[in-house]
């Protein structure tokens, strides 16, 4: 069943115990956006935002691969479990409190988890082409586009 439905990947880094360390890539406008919207939405103080192009934060994480981190959104908790593009979505949305919690619950329904994924590779494959909220004058976080 692999990453989409299994258990995540474990590495021997982790987040600040209670924490859940969230990298996306500051190169690029869309993602900046949407990190700062993860900030207003998180309700828990949980969240540590890193930058995937800053190399003091990947330092933190050594086993992954900028590649990786420029592709899609990468979570880690405080325990070393590394959760990608929309299952990163849906472990932020579980561990809000309250309510918010709730819609990360959609994940169970069938086929949703499928669905979801999908639709979180075609957003993040066509990010630079979005002009505006795409790549940044600096040029930085132009990954190249991967096949699923």
């Amino acid at each position: 069943m692999g990453r989409l439905f299994g258990e995540p990947q474990r590495i021997a880094a982790q987040a600040t115990a209670g924490k859940l360390a969230v990298l996306y890539d500051g190169g690029c406008e869309m993602c900046r956006t949407v990190a700062a919207g993860i900030l207003r939405y998180d309700n828990t103080e949980s969240l540590e935002l890193l930058d995937a192009n800053d190399p003091a934060a990947r330092g933190h994480f050594p086993e992954l691969r900028l590649d990786d981190l420029l592709y899609e959104l990468h979570v880690i908790d405080d325990r070393g479990r590394v959760y990608r593009g929309a299952r990163a979505v849906n472990e932020i949305l579980r561990r809000q409190a309250g309510l918010r919690s709730l819609v990360a619950y959609l994940w169970y329904l069938p086929g949703y988890a499928w669905l979801a994924d999908r639709q979180y590779k075609a957003i993040a494959g066509r990010r630079y082409r979005f002009g505006a909220l795409g790549k940044t004058d600096a040029g930085v976080g132009t990954a190249p586009a991967r096949q699923p």
